[in-house]
């Protein structure tokens, strides 16, 4: 086996791979999508590699089972193209914007609709609501207007507490006082009025003397509606009856927000022909200076269409479709954006601009980021500097302590980077290890070591080599431990190396209280020997911290059950419905329990009980229980049937009707008090039709027992029909009944033969 092994590494090393981390050197199968598989078949038939080697080369760059099937479905199917530029390896790459990596994210070229607006989100979020908060201090900037409903304290020297409503002439009134103009007004300026007004009737307003001194307080109760017209690029334009408290915001949730063409930057509130305000959203979304301006009676909101509108494809941090207005630069839009990923190339920032027919990319270095503005359509990035691209380090992965990346100064050799991983873990494969070397991103070549062999381990290292040491991990797929038993989840485990009993049964979550810890069994194929044996039983015994008696290390498709107590039998159940004193769940209590059992033990009839109509269901299939017949008879009597666990005794109410259906004059219900015959029960229902057939009516009891009718020379002999039953007349087939012309031919041919062979005698 070990040689066999071995020689799958040693087939490995002879071809040149790609240097590269070893953490994408697992994950790259690990993770693979299908097109990343698509590039790993056309890369390995490029290099005459068959199905078998190119399996083997997955396998040992961490390839697991998934892996390994998609890459069979693949192998011998048409591939479609590849999403990267490029195969790797082949000789040529073509740029993509001065990048020469496949799947670049830095790619310029995204579809457009595949990012939202910036502030989109808000518009769509269920959790806001359109209408403003009522319950909160007057604004002091707040303008009253007909139907606002206000509260005037006085207090001091005297108290009082006015209730008005500003009239429709947008006047409040009170007793003694001409009225009071007050709509248009703001509650400061109403206050400093009312306070005027007040002060014939309260002098003290007026006061200065803390004794006679009276003081107003004006807040307001119950804001008034208004009714506003949304019109322009929203969701939802019209005319929408809201608060007056509301503000812009509001009121542009109500109708949905503007649309995919709508503009966020220059919404204009229109106020008796006039533009009163220009709000821009960006203030809200981006800085939290809330537009908190108060709308009026039949203010106009109006949204054009965005001028310019930009798309953010790499290197900030949030990647969305910003609108931009004329004026504005490179350093507004990476404000706006909340700034540049960490990994962002923060000197150059790339503009894709369509210019009338054509697409040109622009290259602009930092200095211009604040006297640089944009055009519609503007594609923008950032570029973003590589995980990979660190410098003065190498890199081991495998069968070690510590995977990673380490300093090249501190790692000159090797033998110190296999010291800095603290050495080989417990998995490694072989004796050779794989260094692949870099050079300006590129792989010029890939080198056996001999990690037992101390010139190897000398070699010296150079910036960017990255070591992989072979694991059995690599090797092992499709191979797998079950469990069954008495344990919490019986499973099929991915086998590893090392795994022992007490694993397995953690794994499985633990022992059920059914356990026998006494009794672990592990049945292992051992056909591949040669013998007569096909499998080996190895009994284990646990003891209470679920350490076996003996230190057996589990080996692939191995199955391990763990078997309950000697003699136990699991507890079995069934229910009792319908019309009885106590219906419910009973238990099965001894081998050869009946339903006799359960009457006599269990069940107490209620005087609306049908004792005759008993049965059991038992998946799904209805049993009859003639229940007198069984009560009178006994244990011993042939109605008598064992339970076994699931089952559910049914006692119907008693019923004094029969239903009678199918091929009758009239389908329909009649009341009996004491049996008939079928014949008698459809006569009362108006008779048979001519469809009808006679030798086939049966009657459904209602215990589920069905009497069919009989017949004695030119006598039918009809069920009897008890309370509770079903009265079925069957419909004759009338193909059944028809001679076919095959038929016809079939007599006339054998007639012909009889008389031919008539006149030959």
């Amino acid at each position: 086996m070990f040689k066999r092994l071995l020689f799958v590494i040693l087939f490995f090393l002879s071809f040149n791979l790609f240097g590269q981390d070893i953490d994408q050197l697992r994950n790259k199968a690990s993770n693979s999508s299908d097109s990343e598989l698509i590039v790993f078949i056309q890369k390995a038939k490029d290099q005459g590699l068959s199905l078998v080697n190119a399996e083997k080369q997955l396998i040992l760059i961490g390839g697991k089972a998934e892996e390994i099937k998609k890459l069979r479905n693949l192998w011998n199917k048409k591939l479609p193209k590849s999403d990267s530029e490029f195969v790797e390896g082949s000789d040529e790459i073509k740029s993509q914007f001065g990048e020469t990596e496949a799947f670049s994210k830095d790619s310029l070229d995204i579809k457009d609709g595949e990012l939202k607006r910036f502030g989109s989100d808000f518009f769509k979020n269920k959790n806001i609501t359109e209408s403003p908060q009522l319950f909160v201090a007057t604004p002091i900037d707040y303008r009253l207007g007909p139907g606002d409903e206000l509260i005037i304290n006085l207090f001091g020297a005297s108290e009082n507490t006015y209730s008005v409503q500003i009239s429709r002439n947008g006047n409040v009134k009170f007793d003694k006082l001409a009225p009071v103009y007050l709509s248009g007004l703001s509650i400061r300026a109403a206050s400093s009025r009312l306070k005027s007004r007040l002060s014939k009737i309260y002098t003290g307003l007026n006061s200065n003397n803390p004794v006679d001194k009276v003081d107003l307080e004006l807040s307001l109760q119950k804001a008034r509606s208004i009714v506003v017209n949304i019109t322009g690029q929203v969701e939802a334009p019209g005319t929408y009856t809201i608060s007056g408290f509301s503000s812009v915001l509001n009121a542009l949730y109500a109708a949905g927000g503007p649309n995919e063409v709508g503009t966020y930057r220059d919404i204009k509130v229109i106020r008796s022909g006039k533009i009163v305000y220009n709000v821009d959203l960006y203030d809200y979304f981006a800085n939290g200076i809330y537009p908190n301006i108060y709308l009026r009676d039949q203010d106009v909101i109006l949204v054009k269409p965005y001028q310019i509108q930009t798309e953010l494809v790499s290197g900030f941090k949030q990647l969305s479709l910003f609108e931009m207005k004329k004026n504005e630069t490179v350093s507004d839009l990476i404000n706006l954006s909340g700034g540049l990923s960490s990994k962002a190339f923060k000197s150059t920032i790339f503009i894709e601009r369509f210019d009338n027919f054509s697409k040109s990319i622009l290259e602009l270095d930092r200095n211009n980021f604040s006297n640089s503005s944009f055009v519609d359509g503007d594609k923008v990035s950032f570029k973003e500097i590589k995980d990979e691209n660190i410098s003065g380090v190498v890199k081991i992965g495998g069968a070690v302590n510590l995977e990673g990346s380490f300093q090249l100064g501190n790692n000159k050799n090797i033998l110190e980077l296999i010291n800095s991983a603290k050495g080989f873990s417990i998995d490694k494969l072989g004796v050779n290890a794989i260094l692949y070397r870099n050079e300006n991103g590129l792989n010029n070549q890939s080198l056996s070591i001999n990690i037992e062999k101390n010139s190897d381990l000398l070699t010296t290292l150079q910036e960017n080599d990255s070591l992989y040491i072979p694991s059995t991990k690599d090797i092992l797929f499709d191979q797998f431990i079950e469990i069954k038993g008495e344990v919490n989840f019986p499973k099929e485990i991915d086998f590893k190396y090392g795994l022992t009993i007490t694993d397995l049964i953690i794994f499985s979550g633990g022992l059920t209280p059914y356990a026998n810890k006494n009794d672990i069994r592990i049945f292992r194929n051992t056909s591949n020997s040669g013998g007569d044996e096909v499998t080996k039983e190895i009994i284990v015994e646990l003891d209470d911290n679920l350490i076996p008696n003996q230190n057996i290390i589990l080996q692939p498709d191995d199955i391990v059950t763990v078997n309950t107590f000697p003699y136990r039998i699991e507890n079995k159940f069934y229910n009792i419905k319908g019309e009885v004193a106590l219906p419910g769940l009973y238990s099965i209590k001894r081998k050869n329990y009946s339903v006799y059992d359960a009457i006599n033990e269990n069940i107490e009839f209620l005087n609306s009980a049908s004792v005759g109509g008993i049965s059991i269901l038992r998946d799904s299939i209805k049993i009859p229980v003639n229940g007198n017949k069984l009560i009178s008879q006994g244990s011993k009597s042939k109605y008598n049937f064992e339970l076994v666990s699931g089952d559910e005794i049914n006692i119907p109410a008693k019923n004094n009707t029969v239903i009678i259906s199918g091929e009758v004059q009239q389908e329909g219900i009649i009341n009996i008090d004491k049996p008939i015959s079928a014949k008698m029960a459809i006569e009362s229902v108006g008779g048979f039709t001519n469809k009808s057939v006679k030798k086939e009516v049966y009657v459904e009891y209602q215990n589920g027992y069905r009497k069919v009718t009989k017949s004695f020379l030119f006598f039918k002999l009809y069920p009897r029909v008890y309370p509770g039953s079903k009265v079925v007349v069957p419909e004759r087939d009338e193909n059944r009944d028809k001679t076919s012309v095959g038929e016809i031919v079939g007599y006339t041919t054998s007639l012909v033969s009889i008389i031919a062979l008539i006149k030959s005698l």
